[in-house]
């Protein structure tokens, strides 16, 4: 016995305003406090730094790409782009790129990443690319430039000065 056409239809629609705000925010993406926000991703710089650069090197920030923005009622941090103060030689054929995602791997499963299985390849660039647990995107070139966009946070209002930075 079918139901009537109207009771199906409520029901479909009150799943859907169940689903569709979901899908807004990314299904299966929990916000970062503030509080935490910063301090996260530094941490994950520095320990990817520590697994690419063998002879101590250390990365910069680009300062002003670090920011932090209002979305879809979702607030989003960038934490911003990192280079290595002389480019990583590039992965030598696909031995290399094993070696290297095998290295950033061991540090980023720790910081609520997923495990890389593979090179990206992006235009005429290849590269590493994985994504957590708050939405935020992590970028790896053969160079070894760092790039962390688009986390969820937990912030109000969703400022700079929220997250303690500017």
């Amino acid at each position: 016995m079918q139901r009537p056409l109207a009771l199906r239809t409520g029901k479909a629609l009150a799943l859907l305003a169940v689903v569709v705000p979901l899908a807004a925010c990314g299904i299966g993406t929990t916000t970062l406090p503030a509080s935490e926000a910063v301090t996260h991703y530094e941490s994950l710089v520095g320990a990817l730094g520590d697994a690419l650069g063998d002879d101590g090197a250390t990365w910069q920030q680009a300062p002003e790409t670090r920011k932090v923005a209002g979305e879809n009622g979702a607030c989003r941090f960038t934490p911003g782009t990192w280079d290595p103060e002389a480019p990583l030689p590039a992965p030598d054929g696909d031995d290399g790129w094993t070696d290297r995602i095998t290295s950033v791997n061991a540090v980023v499963e720790g910081y609520g990443f997923a495990s890389i299985e593979d090179v990206t390849e992006q235009g005429s660039r290849s590269l590493l690319e994985t994504a957590d647990e708050h939405g935020a995107t992590l970028l790896i070139t053969a160079e070894g430039q760092i790039r962390i966009q688009q986390a969820a946070v937990d912030a109000a209002p969703c400022s700079p000065k929220s997250l303690g930075i500017g």
